[in-house]
């Protein structure tokens, strides 16, 4: 299989089909077994609130992952720049902020949503996925410290 190249749209494609696939399993899931008690409030909110944690805990560290990686590729942008930055250069960092940003404010926002839902539901033996929610801020908050950072450090 040398020389055998996968066309980019079919791994995007792909890629896309595996995520709608996961997501959606593991929202079923979590209904199915929410819906199948007889005490079905009870049930519900037992499994809601680490089923809800679960799914923020996941598209979160989709997010912020793949913000870090890009994170990285601009870094290491800047350092390969030459004193004098060219206009693609400048460019290519400027679209890397914007694909960061695209993914890093999405994931506070979910953040920010899931500790919502959670805080309605929370029963007292459940604070420790709120805690576990509050400790999403630390990644989501570096990145965007280090956006921020990087965008004086581009400017000089």
């Amino acid at each position: 299989m040398v020389g055998c190249k996968i066309p980019t749209n079919s791994i995007i494609a792909i890629s896309l089909l595996s995520l709608y696939v996961l997501g959606t399993s593991s929202l079923f899931t979590t209904f199915v077994s929410a819906q199948g008690s007889p005490t079905e409030e009870t049930r519900t909110s037992i499994t809601l609130i680490p089923a809800i944690t679960q799914n923020t805990l996941t598209i979160v560290s989709l997010l912020i992952g793949t913000s870090s990686f890009i994170l990285g590729l601009r870094i290491q942008n800047l350092t390969r720049s030459p004193a004098t930055t060219t206009p693609i250069s400048a460019l290519m960092n400027k679209y890397f902020e914007l694909l960061i940003l695209a993914l890093a404010i999405p994931s506070v926002i979910i953040i920010v949503f899931g500790i919502i839902i959670v805080g309605i539901q929370l029963d007292p033996g459940d604070f420790a996925y709120l805690l576990l929610l509050f400790a999403l801020f630390i990644p989501a908050g570096a990145v965007l410290f280090l956006v921020k950072k990087l965008r004086k450090f581009s400017a000089n």
